[in-house]
Parts: C-alpha cells; structure tokens; sequence
C-alpha cells in the first residue's frame, strides 16, 4: 500500500479529472487554480528542490502566510519523502531560530516580507543549506526563487514510496511551559486520519469549503486534503476577515465553513441578514478550541445553520472526534471518536473512570504522534502505556460522545478546591455585555491561587467588575467566582484563535 500523504492531490486527477480545487481571495484579488495546476508546480517544485539537495527524510521549513504557494509547497515535499515543518509566520526571529536549530532543518521556503526575519532567524546555523523566496520584487542575495523552480522544472515527478511510519510533519507546538515541542508525524498518522475523519461530515464534488485557517495549522492541513479525497472545492483566505468571509459565502456559494470560536464570536457580530445571505451553507465546522454553549446557540440562532463540532490536536494528526451528520447533536459535546480512534478517561493514578465521571482524556489509535522530536521524557511522559494522555479534562457519555470541560494544567486550585475555569467562563457568557473571556488561577498568599478573569466587552456594552462578580454569584459559589476582573481591548491568542492563557498569566506578573 502507498501511504505518501501527497497521493490524495494525485489520485483526485484521476478520480474527478481537471477542475478549480482551489480559489484564493484577499480583498481585491482572485485567483483560481486547478487540482492539475497544482500537482504540475509541486512536480516541478519537487525537481528543483532535488537539484539543490533535498532529499528523502531531511526536514523542509516553510514559512509563508496563507497562499496557493503553501500547498504546493507541502506538496512537493511530501512527493520527494522529505519532512514538512510548517512554522508560524509571526513568530520573532529567535523563536524561528529555536524551531530552526531544533529540527535541523535542510532548506527553508519563506516570502520577500519575511526573509529579513529569516534571515536573521538562520544567521550562523549551519544545517540550513538554502533559503527559497517568493517575490515580486528583486530577488535577495544567495536566495532561490521559489516560483522559478515551481514554473521552470520538469513538470513530472515520481512520488516517492514511503513506509507508515515515515516521518511526513513536523509540527512544533507550544506548551504551558518551556520550549516548543516537535510533534513527529507520519505518512500513516496523518493519511489514517484524513480517511477516518471525513465519513463523520461527508463531502463530494458540489460542495465548496471555506477555510480561513493557516495551512501552518494541522487543522488547516488535514482540510486541504480531505478536499483532494472528495473531490470539494477549497475557498482559502490569507487570513480571516469577517466581511469577506460573508461576501465570499454569498459570492462562492459556499456550502461549508470551517473555523475557531473566536471567528464565529466576530463573524456573527458582523453578520446582517439584511446585507448577508447564507442559505449555501448545510454546516458551519468549528473545533480547535473550545467553543461556549452561548456562541454556539448564537451562532445557530443568527446564521441559521446547523454547526458541527469536533475535538482534536496536534499530536493526534489532529481528529480524535467529530459530531456526525446524520446523527443528534448534543449541546457541549465534541462527537464520538472518529472510526479506528479510542476514547477512555482516566484518574491521576491513571485508572479509568466510570461512564459520566471527568478525568483525564486519553486517546489510541493509528494517527497518534510518534513522539516529540528530542524530548524522550516529555514522549513517555505523554504516551504513557500505550495512551497518548491529552491534558484535557471530560467525560464520556453512554453513547460515547465526549465532553471536553477543562485543560488539566488550567485547573485552578484555590485552598485545596479545585476549581474549573470553563465553568466559571461559561456563566460570565450568560451576561449580555461579554464578548469573549478567560479565567485563570493567579497566585494568592492566603489560598495559593485566586480566581481571576479576563473580559472582552461587546461593542457598545459597559458593565463594572463588581457587576460582573455579582452576575457570577447567582450562579455559583462565592469560592468559584472572580475575585478579580480586568478588561481588554482583545484576548491573545495563537494563529488559529486559540486563547493563550499562560499570556495571560504573564500579565499578571508585570
């Protein structure tokens, strides 16, 4: 069996012929490629990264923002066997050189923007042989054009045959301490799961997906090919854009989009039935963070489309569930597992718990992590006996369908009472003037840790802490409530929208 990920892009010729896969859009710009387009250029991309090198196993950084460049990039380098390591275009140069150093990295693909920020971020580390660059403008110094090698190469390529267990990504994480982590994922992990996942929400030819979402995301990525499988169309953003996302919709005749909370959160606070239509769309996908029980009703509420949620990350390539069409979706929950996935929940002592009880959720399956790349404590601390331990909090109900309530590490313990943010969240949502919220344990001299919230006001709404902390007491206990609040203009959060608590635990300090 040939288990190269980049199969999916070449079998989809085969099984739909020539057709527009994907459509790129910023403001004043569309381009539309086809899924033999894309294939050529990766081809020839493949030949020239050869030339200069590349080969079988070493690891390939890209460092682009969302473009057609990036899937043809990931493309080839899976065609030649080599390791795609997408990294975060945002990231300061030392936290590029970290990543850089880290995996030691054969070649890096970047844009004329960003390779000053490369530049300095490679300065003096000699496993990086080439820098390629994607510009309009003069090319830089001792640097390869990137669509030269993508239009100018022989535009054939034999994929190269893998093993399930070759490495294909290398996707590096942030944890709540510490350096980013590696996670090493194979031909096997990610194909398992790209096939296994896509039954649970079914796509074919007439549909159209829109995805705002970095390719550098493995949710972005998985995606991609799960369009190549069924043959959809692909709608891609640089970045997101609550207006265009509801032009695009209307103008593409989207039927399907995929998000994070924080996109719907500003997509309904955008939407006007007046001006938008969405009647294209059969389903709204969110997953990657949690989303709260009071967007989500919103959200169906205003849009008037069902939304569908799943549960996954990084280290499991990324689904481990999805809610499935067909079947009743239950307010707070994320769906089974999705076929040839485990779910079981676990205790401190790593004993499972009964049906209904929270602990620990812990994953097995074919499309777990190999490890973390250099970190083997860290490896079997996580994967211990034979579990890939999540450090998220739940429960499973008697069907099977998981409730994500709490990340283990963001447990606040307040006099030897734990305490659970997202519940605490969850009721600072049921006030009308919140737009969005985190809630985290700061230290305190008296009882350890003390509950504090971060707000976010919608536009146009005022309210006191004191207010607040009152509207929190009608629902919970007074140890469970804020002591404190502090108001922002907005909540940090990663690329895909996540919120980075241990950011705002370093507020604190300051």
């Amino acid at each position: 069996m040939e288990y190269n990920y980049a199969r999916y892009g070449v079998e989809s010729i085969a099984r739909f012929g020539e057709y527009v896969a994907l459509i790129y859009e910023e403001e004043n710009l569309v381009e539309k490629i086809t899924n033999v387009q894309i294939q050529r250029d990766s081809n020839s991309l493949a030949n020239g990264l050869k030339d200069l090198g590349v080969k079988r196993g070493d690891v390939v950084a890209v460092i682009l923002p969302n473009g057609p460049a990036v899937p043809v990039a990931f493309t080839a380098i899976f065609k030649m066997g080599a390791v795609f390591l997408p990294i975060i275009f945002a990231l300061t140069a030392p936290e590029i050189r970290y990543i850089l150093e880290d995996s030691r990295s054969h070649t890096i693909i970047t844009d004329g923007n960003l390779y000053p920020k490369i530049v300095e971020a490679s300065r003096g580390l000699k496993n990086i042989k080439h820098i390629l660059v994607k510009t309009d403008g003069p090319l830089p110094p001792s640097a390869f054009s990137f669509d030269e090698l993508a239009k100018k190469n022989l535009p054939t390529f034999d994929i190269v045959s893998v093993k399930a267990d070759d490495l294909a990504v290398l996707m590096y994480t942030s944890g709540t301490t510490g350096f980013p982590k590696g996670v090493m994922l194979s031909h096997g992990n990610i194909s398992s799961n790209v096939e296994s996942g896509m039954p649970a929400q079914p796509t074919g030819p007439e549909d159209t997906m829109l995805i705002p979402l970095p390719l550098n995301h493995i949710f972005g990525l998985l995606m991609v090919n799960e369009c190549n499988l069924t043959g959809a169309r692909i709608v891609l953003h640089k970045w997101f854009e609550p207006n265009l996302v509801l032009q695009s919709i209307m103008r593409n005749k989207v039927t399907l989009f995929v998000g994070v909370p924080t996109m719907y959160i500003k997509l309904i606070e955008s939407f006007d039935p007046a001006v938008h239509q969405v009647d294209s769309i059969h389903r709204f996908l969110c997953a990657a963070a949690p989303l709260s029980l009071e967007t989500l009703h919103l959200a169906e509420a205003k849009l008037g489309k069902p939304l569908f949620q799943g549960y996954g990350l990084t280290e499991t390539s990324p689904t481990v569930a999805r809610q499935r069409e067909g079947l009743p979706r239950k307010p707070g929950s994320v769906g089974p597992a999705i076929d040839g996935v485990e779910i079981k929940i676990f205790d401190d002592a790593d004993r499972e718990v009964p049906m209904g009880q929270t602990g620990e959720v812990c994953v097995r399956g074919p499309n777990v992590m190999k490890g973390y790349l250099n970190k083997e404590e860290e490896t079997r601390q996580t994967l211990r006996n034979g579990w890939l331990h999540t450090g998220d909090v739940g429960y499973l109900d008697a069907d099977g369908d998981l409730f994500i309530t709490d990340r283990k590490k963001d447990l606040i313990i307040r006099g030897g009472e734990n305490i659970s943010p997202g519940e605490v969240e969850g009721i600072l949502y049921k006030h009308p003037a919140v737009l969005e919220t985190a809630v985290v344990g700061v230290p305190d001299p008296l009882y350890g840790e003390e509950v504090k919230a971060f707000v976010v006001l919608r536009s146009g709404f005022s309210v006191s802490a004191p207010e607040l902390i009152d509207h929190c007491l009608k629902f919970i206990s007074r140890f469970k409530a804020p002591k404190s609040i502090a108001f922002l203009n907005e909540l940090p959060k990663n690329s895909v929208g996540k919120i980075l608590k241990r950011a705002l635990r370093d507020l604190e300090k300051k």
